[in-house]
Protein backbone atom coordinates (compact mmCIF):
# COMPACT_ATOMS: atom_id res chain seq x y z
CA UNK A 1 0.00 0.00 0.00
CA UNK A 2 1.29 3.51 -0.67
CA UNK A 3 2.27 6.58 1.56
CA UNK A 4 -1.24 7.57 3.63
CA UNK A 5 -2.55 4.03 3.15
CA UNK A 6 -5.08 3.42 6.42
CA UNK A 7 -3.37 -0.50 6.41
CA UNK A 8 0.20 -0.65 8.52
CA UNK A 9 3.54 -2.05 6.30
CA UNK A 10 3.87 -5.41 6.06
CA UNK A 11 -0.19 -6.41 6.52
CA UNK A 12 -0.87 -9.05 3.77
CA UNK A 13 -4.12 -7.95 1.96
CA UNK A 14 -5.63 -10.59 -0.50
CA UNK A 15 -5.81 -9.58 -3.99
CA UNK A 16 -8.24 -10.47 -6.90
CA UNK A 17 -5.45 -10.56 -9.63
CA UNK A 18 -2.13 -12.23 -10.44
CA UNK A 19 -1.06 -8.36 -11.10
CA UNK A 20 -0.13 -6.45 -8.04
CA UNK A 21 -0.11 -3.08 -7.55
CA UNK A 22 3.19 -1.03 -8.21
CA UNK A 23 5.32 -1.67 -4.76
CA UNK A 24 3.66 -4.63 -3.97
CA UNK A 25 5.22 -7.61 -3.11
CA UNK A 26 4.06 -11.37 -3.23
CA UNK A 27 3.33 -13.01 0.21
CA UNK A 28 5.98 -16.20 -1.42
CA UNK A 29 8.38 -16.50 1.82
CA UNK A 30 11.26 -14.46 -0.27
CA UNK A 31 13.79 -12.41 1.43
CA UNK A 32 13.83 -8.99 1.02
CA UNK A 33 16.56 -5.82 1.76
CA UNK A 34 16.27 -4.20 4.83
CA UNK A 35 18.14 -1.40 3.38
CA UNK A 36 15.11 -1.46 0.54
CA UNK A 37 12.08 -1.91 2.77
CA UNK A 38 13.09 -0.56 5.97
CA UNK A 39 9.36 -0.49 7.07
CA UNK A 40 8.95 -3.99 6.05
CA UNK A 41 11.91 -4.69 8.31
CA UNK A 42 10.40 -3.85 11.36
CA UNK A 43 7.38 -6.10 10.19
CA UNK A 44 9.30 -9.26 9.13
CA UNK A 45 12.92 -8.78 11.07
CA UNK A 46 14.02 -12.00 9.34
CA UNK A 47 14.11 -9.91 5.94
CA UNK A 48 11.69 -13.00 4.77
CA UNK A 49 8.10 -12.24 3.81
CA UNK A 50 5.84 -14.99 4.88
CA UNK A 51 4.83 -17.49 2.57
CA UNK A 52 0.89 -17.82 2.01
CA UNK A 53 1.18 -19.52 -1.13
CA UNK A 54 -1.61 -22.57 -0.45
CA UNK A 55 -2.84 -21.17 2.82
CA UNK A 56 -5.52 -19.15 3.83
CA UNK A 57 -5.49 -16.10 6.83
CA UNK A 58 -7.39 -17.69 9.62
CA UNK A 59 -9.08 -15.26 12.92
CA UNK A 60 -7.08 -16.09 16.39
CA UNK A 61 -9.87 -17.92 18.81
CA UNK A 62 -8.84 -15.11 21.52
CA UNK A 63 -10.16 -17.21 24.35
CA UNK A 64 -13.55 -18.02 22.39
CA UNK A 65 -13.22 -21.88 22.17
CA UNK A 66 -13.54 -22.92 18.74
CA UNK A 67 -9.55 -23.30 18.09
CA UNK A 68 -8.66 -23.31 21.57
CA UNK A 69 -4.59 -23.62 21.60
CA UNK A 70 -3.73 -22.44 18.53
CA UNK A 71 -1.03 -19.70 18.32
CA UNK A 72 -0.93 -16.38 16.48
CA UNK A 73 1.13 -17.13 13.36
CA UNK A 74 0.84 -20.21 13.44
CA UNK A 75 0.07 -22.96 10.71
CA UNK A 76 -2.58 -25.97 10.82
Amino acid sequence: MGEGSALPVGVPVPWPSATLPEGWLKCNGAAFSSEMYPKLAKAYPTNKLPDLRGEFIRGWDDGRGIDAGREILSFQ
